[in-house]
């Protein structure tokens, strides 16, 4: 809900109307056509969940007019902003065959709760099919809050985003008797919708991998509720980056989550464990404010810059109980074969040689790699329990590198870099500290 809230603005005129509207694309907006009643100039657009201080002016309206007293168009219009946003990830349009009862839900800022907003959420009770005297045609049952209350002012909620799925199928027209709420459907106005807006990307089907990034995101939020107050505001705007990078670059990252789990996942797998990917990806990149994804580097699969342009690189791996010595093993005979590593060798330097985050590995305290909360393996006289090669020239060259010096690979758990949480107050801390875990 956190990302659809920051999508979601205030809309208020200077002879007091007012009304919700929400994001579709970066510089357009949906919203109810009833709500203009005086000239667009008046309006302002606030976006409490993205910055609260910063107003927004209408570039720009569009609806679709009235044919007769019988044809009433349908009650939505379209902003566009005076300038874009390039911050806030838009809500994602559908324009479904309903069904009643199909569970619904939104956010927006009825005058009861003006200032912070609320969440609506019920049941379509029915769907008014080719009624052309109405100005909507859905009617929405509200379970949640119980605006039947005369005590409870609506009025405000116009224009929020109708929900089901993750995707915008209505929008709140604010008409109705009781808890029974007219909605329009975006169904009706599809050709004006996408006539109106260039370039709106819809996409009617969402893949799995984009599916499972928005949960991992919900989740994550209720991760960041651990850090301080004053630490939250900052990760959440690090978490939303996060989202908007991943669902702008699915091949990287389903390439990433594929090599994240050694030696290679399958497709099945491919997914499991993203929640905590991204747990551990927010706190790598709270380091310095980025992370980039390595595609062709035969050593690591992450990358932080710092403001001194010093590239650190690492490896997220993950293999749901699996023991930490047997994965280290697979990422060693994965990497010995690249050009480098005999190079490597020859530096006295481990292989893998960048810093590794092990995550959600087998709690086996005997077989705990990470230098915080395990102890010290003896790579030693291993070759026989847990390598088969039938190359020996590659036997050779392990036996000569002598497998201890993976005793020298820095190793840290994810459970220990998620600690870090209970242990910092500030940004500060928290760069330190992450820096401190994974490269200390």
């Amino acid at each position: 809900m956190e990302y659809i809230k920051k999508a979601i603005a205030r809309l208020e005129g200077n002879n007091n109307e007012m009304a919700t509207a929400f994001l579709i694309s970066e510089e357009y907006l949906l919203t109810s056509k009833h709500i203009f009643i005086s000239d667009i100039d008046t309006f302002k657009i606030i976006f409490p969940y993205y910055d609260s201080e910063k107003e927004y002016a209408i570039n720009e309206i569009f609806f679709e007019q009235d044919a007769d007293f019988d044809n009433l168009a349908n009650d939505i219009a379209i902003i566009k902003l005076n300038e874009p946003i390039f911050d806030i990830l838009p809500l994602p349009l559908n324009f479904p065959e309903i069904t009643i009862d199909e569970k619904w839900e939104s956010y927006g800022f009825p005058g009861t709760n003006r200032s912070v907003g609320e969440r609506f959420t019920g049941t379509i009770n029915d769907i008014l099919i080719d009624r052309f005297d109405q100005k909507y045609d859905i009617n929405l049952n509200c379970e949640v809050p119980k605006i039947i209350d005369a005590q409870y002012g609506i009025a405000g909620a116009s224009g929020s985003p109708i929900i089901n799925n993750g995707k915008v199928f209505a929008v709140f027209s604010n008409e109705g008797k009781g808890a029974i709420v007219g909605a329009c459907s975006l169904k009706r106005s599809k050709d004006f919708i996408l006539s109106s807006i260039p370039n709106l990307k819809i996409n009617l089907i969402e893949s799995p991998l984009q599916r499972s990034i928005k949960k991992a995101v919900e989740n994550t939020e209720m991760f960041i509720e651990g850090f301080s107050d004053d630490l939250q505001t900052f990760l959440r705007t690090e978490l939303y980056t996060i989202q908007k990078e991943f669902l702008s670059n699915l091949e990287e990252i389903q390439f990433f989550l594929k090599d994240s789990k050694y030696p290679v996942a399958n497709e099945k797998v491919m997914l499991d464990g993203i929640e905590a990917t991204f747990e551990i990806i927010l706190m790598v990149r709270s380091m310095y404010g980025n992370i980039k994804i390595l595609i062709e580097d035969d050593f690591a699969n992450l990358r932080v810059t710092s403001d001194k342009d010093f590239n650190m690189s690492f490896v997220y791996a993950q293999e749901r109980n699996q023991i930490m010595p047997e994965i280290l093993l697979k990422m060693h005979n994965k990497m010995i074969n690249k050009s480098a590593a005999q190079i490597l060798i020859e530096l006295d330097k481990p292989i893998p040689p960048n810093p590794i985050i092990f995550d959600n590995c087998s709690s086996s305290f005997r077989h705990n790699l990470c230098k915080s909360c395990g102890q010290p393996f003896k790579f030693g006289g291993i070759l026989k329990t847990y390598i088969e090669s039938e190359d020996d020239g590659l036997i050779k060259g392990i036996e000569n590198n002598s497998f201890s010096l993976l005793n020298k690979a820095k190793i840290v758990c994810g459970e220990c870099v998620r600690k870090v949480r209970d242990q910092v107050e500030n940004t500060e801390e928290l760069k330190r500290m992450v820096v401190e875990k994974v490269y200390g």
